[in-house]
């Protein structure tokens, strides 16, 4: 930023190496081409440079706020439902992104005028403009930064690579994807109860070195205690903490929570709600759940509609949405009461006992799937249980969060409900904040982030050591929780993931992450029929 300033800066005072050409001037303003092209100077030079300040900055403030994100995610969340964000984000990208490009722009127009104005008080120039041929070649200089500037920031959050993609044809899902609806799943006779919680941005990394993680204190010392006494599926073996990565297009929530309850990517043309419908011909575990007479509810903080999760739920199906709205039509908060994205996890725990205690008073099987925001990015949201342990505010969210999560755990233990109740615990994706912050002092190269998962009081056998030195995605979750409920999968295949107890080489395993990874980015005939 400081660069473009300083060089825009110097062009009008080049200006005045050549202020004495009067009679050049005179020539070139009464030239009707040169007219014409210098004509658009007025617009088109500032909205040239703020443009290319703001490309600057925003690709500054998303590395710096989200970390190395693939540019489909960028795309996504550029075209899907606002309504909801948290104002802190807003204002972050506002105040670091928007204001002090325009800020430059104004400054340097300003300065271009009062220097053109004073030469013209010198009489080094007859009139009170600036020369056309002037004009031209700012206009000139200014297109070939812009353009530099795009062709450099595009490089940097990957958009060349991703419009490359999309214009490449695979038949990976057609060789890879397993239609749930077409495979036969076997559910028993007393079906299971199923809580699922989506933890924003958890991932295993919060634990200390010791236990699996990166950081020199364990942040998450009770999620880690829950993995160790459960079933955790990790990447790394002697039963440290780990778990599955984020494939192409699934690593922020929308997308991470259509890989665990669908197996598959998120892609532009599915973002945000469809009129009603969202990826209407995917069959997804909703859907299952549905057709086997389970009650649905989806619990978040949040204003259901950002980025269309409510339309993905109640499409997949009947889910009863229950967001920030409806607890403010509940009365657990004030109609005026908000707080970062909605309202804090401590009220959203309160929501899901009242809930587990309705739908539990039912005969019908239920799944209420919830969603946490409290540590969301980029600092998370400090509120009145969090303790000052640590000298950073993101780890007193990260571990307020798991003190709250465990003792969520602890009353769900305690109810009728319970011994016939399955729990899985997920991170929806890794977090998205640049790993310069000191927070990640310890990452290097050699160390794999992970998102957290385990799963309590599951009814399947399973030999011990499929749970170990697994290389697996958040897809693989779909079909491994409705496993987890006792349901037998013919195959062990659901969409792309595939039943980790059943001990099967995932799609990771046989094939790699990488041309995955690639492969997902590309135009794919299968996956256009699911909308």
């Amino acid at each position: 930023m400081i660069i473009y300033f300083m060089m825009f800066l110097l062009m009008p005072a080049c200006y005045l190496l050549l202020s004495h050409a009067v009679e050049l001037q005179k020539r070139t303003d009464q030239n009707k081409i040169l007219k014409v092209l210098s004509f658009p100077f007025g617009l088109l030079v500032p909205v040239a440079l703020f443009i290319t300040l703001l490309a600057c900055s925003m690709v500054t403030w998303l590395k710096s706020t989200c970390g190395d994100v693939s540019f489909s995610i960028i795309v996504l969340q550029l075209t899907s439902p606002i309504k909801g964000t948290d104002s802190g984000v807003i204002n972050s990208i506002i105040k670091t992104g928007i204001i002090p490009p325009l800020l430059v722009t104004l400054t340097i127009s300003i300065v271009y005028l009062i220097m053109v104005r004073v030469l013209y008080n010198l009489e080094d120039l007859p009139v009170k403009k600036v020369p056309a041929w002037t004009k031209i070649c700012l206009e000139i200089i200014l297109l070939i930064v812009l353009v530099g500037t795009i062709q450099i920031q595009g490089t940097k959050v990957g958009m060349w690579e991703y419009i490359k993609s999309v214009q490449e044809k695979t038949d990976f899902y057609e060789k890879y994807y397993v239609n749930p609806a077409k495979t036969k799943l076997d559910f028993p006779s007393q079906k299971r109860n199923l809580i699922y919680i989506f933890m924003e941005s958890m991932e295993s990394s919060y634990a200390d070195q010791e236990d699996g993680g990166i950081m020199d204190d364990n942040y998450i010392p009770n999620l880690t205690k829950l993995a160790k006494e459960n079933i955790n599926f990790s990447d790394k073996a002697d039963g440290k903490l780990g778990g599955p990565t984020c494939l192409e297009a699934t690593a922020y929530t929308v997308g991470g929570m259509v890989a665990q309850t669908a197996a598959i990517n998120l892609k532009l043309h599915n973002s945000g709600s469809m009129f009603g419908n969202f990826l209407p011909n995917l069959t997804t575990m909703g859907d299952i759940l549905n057709k086997e007479g389970y009650q649905q509810v989806f619990l978040c903080g949040s204003e259901g509609d950002f980025a269309g999760r409510d339309t993905y739920f109640t499409s997949h199906k009947d889910f009863h949405i229950e967001d920030y709205n409806a607890a403010k039509k509940e009365g657990f908060i004030a109609p005026d009461y908000k707080v970062f994205w909605g309202h804090e996890d401590e009220i959203l725990y309160k929501r899901a006992k009242k809930q587990l205690e309705q739908l539990s008073s039912s005969d019908k099987p239920f799944n209420l799937t919830m969603l946490t925001v409290d540590t969301h990015f980029p600092r998370g949201y400090k509120c009145r249980l969090c303790k000052d342990k640590y000298n950073r505010q993101y780890a007193n969210v990260i571990a307020c969060a798991d003190q709250q999560i465990y003792d969520f755990v602890e009353w769900i233990k305690k109810q009728d409900f319970y011994k016939n109740t399955t729990i899985v615990i997920a991170g929806d994706h890794t977090t998205m904040v640049d790993t310069s912050d000191p927070i990640w002092s310890n990452l290097n190269n050699n160390y794999k982030r992970t998102v957290y998962n385990t799963i309590i009081n599951a009814d399947c056998t399973y030999k011990e050591n499929v749970t170990e030195n697994r290389d697996f995605s958040t897809m693989d979750m779909f079909p491994t929780t409705l496993a987890a409920l006792g349901v037998q999968i013919d195959g062990n295949r659901l969409g792309l993931g595939t039943n980790l107890f059943s001990g099967q080489k995932t799609l990771p395993e046989k094939l790699g992450r990488g041309y995955i990874n690639q492969e997902l980015k590309k135009n794919d005939k299968e996956y256009n029929g699911f909308y």
